[in-house]
Order: structure tokens, then C-alpha cells, then sequence
């Protein structure tokens, strides 16, 4: 698929970094903030606080399933600490969440290491299935949550759902599979309780952090500025792209200059990158981002508009092929 020219453009936000206030401040809250980045980026990744220092904050992939509907372009990337939570209920979660925005969510992978995989495994005690805090057994423990939830999202073909009145059948069983994944540390059986999402397979983002981590086998990878070398994003010429690269740029309480912000975009589209991810750790620069910067980087033809269609389709990403149609 070819793109436009011109980087894309995503929104990070970390759910633990925004205060629990009541409940309608809440809402007005998050509704204003999709609201006023809705079909002025590409997509959010909402970041899940599971067992932060600081408090939990909301849950992302249940904020992800409220906010769809209340948007209308955006991509919704929900966070989810794979490692500690369980692989089949991530899967079904992000499988609605794609029935909900019609095709626009994603998974935001997250990889907790050092602090935060002691906080988390304290915060859920000794149960069996979860890895231990050495980092090779959670690099290899995300990649097999990551494989999981592929599968069982592949778990039911495309025609599975039959709804035949005169037989009184509603699926046709031939077309669910078992996954059978087994691995050191846990397995599941399957078929997904929820129907083939309707991207085949929701958008799986990671974060690059160091020797072989789940970002590998994402389809969307987030990397530090400064680090072009680890940039890896397309096959060989004329192959579909199977990565999008994204570089993440941090913008802070104080807001930078145009001009500044600017250079720096600039020197990650030379570098190859697919796009930016823009970290928001203060939701006062909101209007800063969203009336300034964009409109500046996209008159200097460093941004492309958001496209159309499913998240997908729109960051460039082949389409998702069924494995188990394929095999047959």
C-alpha cells in the first residue's frame, strides 16, 4: 500500500499520570481529549498504570471501549501489561474494541521491566502462570502473550457466524480452532469467545527496549529519538511494509518553540521513521500541540493529514491473512 508523504502523527498519553477526580470530571475530561484530537492525529496510545508507583489510574482498554464510540477517526491504541495479565481476556478485550470503533484499535503491548515487574508482582501475589522478573523470561513471556492473542484472534474464520434459522445453527463449528499454545509458563486451548475482529488482527504496538523484546513481532514500534540505528522498518524494495517505526518526542510542561520542535521532526523523518509518537505528559499542552505545532509542522510538509479507514489500512500494514484459512 502506498502512503502520502509526510510523517504520521500519534498521541501518547500514561493513564497513571492523570489524577482520579470524580467521575463527570473524568468524563469530561477524556471526552474533550479525544474530542479535540479526533481527525487531527493518527491514532492515541492510551497507557495502562497496572501497579504504578504513583496509583493505577483507569483501566486503558476499558477508557478505550468508552471512548471509541465518542470518536470517530481515530486510531485507539489501549495499553496492557501483557506479562501480567491473562493472554485470552487481553484478546477478547481488543477484539471488542475493534467491533466498537469499527476497525480502529490496537494493543499497546506493554513490557514492564525492573521497578515496575516487582510492583506488579507483588501487586499479584504468588499465583502460578506469570513469569519470573528476570528479563529473558518476560522478553519470552510477552512474546508468547503476543502469539496468544494472534491466535485467538484467528481462532474463528471470517464466515464462522452462519445465524441459519432453519437448522437453528448459528456456527458453523468447522470453522472455530483450536489454538493449542502451550509454553514454559502457561497454555491455552482456545477458540476466543469473541468473533475475528473486524481488522482480522487489531494493531499490536510495543516499545524497543533492548535485546530480543516483544517489539520483534509488533506491528507498530516505538523508539527513543537519537537511536536512528535501531530503525528497521521495511522488507526489501517492493515488499509490503510489515512495521510501522515510530520515533517518540516527548513534549513537555514547558512548551518548546516551533522552530525547535520542528528541527527535531525533522531530523526523524531523515532518519526513515514512519512517524512520530507525541508523549503528552501535561494535558495543559494539549492546545499548544493541537493549535501550534501540528498546523507548523504540517504548512513545513513534515505531517500528512490522518487517512481513512481501518488503522490498518492506514499506517501502511499488510492485511491480516487468517492462518488457519490460509493452511487449509
Amino acid at each position: 500500500m502506498t502512503l502520502p508523504n509526510g510523517l504520521q502523527v500519534g498521541i501518547g498519553v500514561d493513564l497513571a499520570a492523570y489524577p482520579l477526580d470524580n467521575h463527570a470530571s473524568q468524563r469530561d475530561f477524556w471526552r474533550t481529549l479525544v474530542s479535540r484530537l479526533d481527525e487531527v492525529v493518527e491514532f492515541i496510545t492510551l497507557e495502562d498504570g497496572f501497579a504504578a508507583a504513583g496509583g493505577d489510574g483507569l483501566d486503558a482498554i476499558l477508557l478505550a471501549n468508552w471512548l471509541a464510540p465518542r470518536s470517530r477517526k481515530i486510531g485507539i491504541i489501549a495499553g496492557a501489561p501483557v506479562n501480567y495479565l491473562e493472554p485470552f481476556h487481553i484478546s477478547t478485550a481488543i477484539a471488542t474494541l475493534d467491533y466498537v470503533s469499527e476497525g480502529r484499535a490496537g494493543l499497546f503491548a506493554q513490557q514492564l521491566r525492573g521497578d515496575r515487574a516487582l510492583q506488579a508482582k507483588q501487586a499479584i501475589g504468588a499465583l502460578d502462570g506469570f513469569p519470573t522478573t528476570d528479563g529473558a523470561a518476560l522478553e519470552q513471556d510477552a512474546k508468547d502473550a503476543i502469539e496468544v492473542i494472534r491466535r485467538l484472534w484467528d481462532s474463528w474464520e471470517e464466515d464462522a457466524i452462519i445465524r441459519d434459522r432453519e437448522s437453528f445453527r448459528f456456527l458453523d463449528g468447522a470453522k472455530l480452532h483450536y489454538i493449542n499454545f502451550e509454553s514454559a509458563a502457561f497454555k491455552v486451548l482456545g477458540p476466543s469467545i469473541t468473533p475475528r475482529p473486524p481488522q482480522g488482527q487489531p494493531v499490536v504496538a510495543a516499545v524497543q527496549i533492548e535485546g530480543d523484546d516483544a517489539s520483534a513481532t509488533a506491528d507498530v514500534v516505538f523508539i527513543r529519538p537519537g537511536i536512528p540505528e535501531r530503525i528497521n522498518l521495511r522488507t526489501l524494495p517492493g515488499n509490503p511494509k510489515t512495521q510501522a517505526v515510530f520515533v517518540d518526542l516527548d513534549v513537555d510542561a514547558e512548551p518548546i518553540s516551533v522552530a525547535e520542535f520542528a528541527a527535531q521532526v525533522a531530523r526523524v523523518a531523515a532518519s526513515g521513521a514512519d512517524g512520530v509518537r507525541l508523549i503528552l505528559r501535561d494535558p495543559s499542552q494539549l492546545d499548544h500541540i493541537v493549535n501550534e505545532l501540528l498546523p507548523a509542522l504540517r504548512a513545513a510538509s513534515l505531517l500528512r493529514k490522518p487517512g481513512s479507514g481501518t488503522l490498518r489500512e492506514r499506517l501502511g500494514l499488510p492485511t491480516a491473512i487468517n492462518r488457519y484459512t490460509s493452511a487449509a
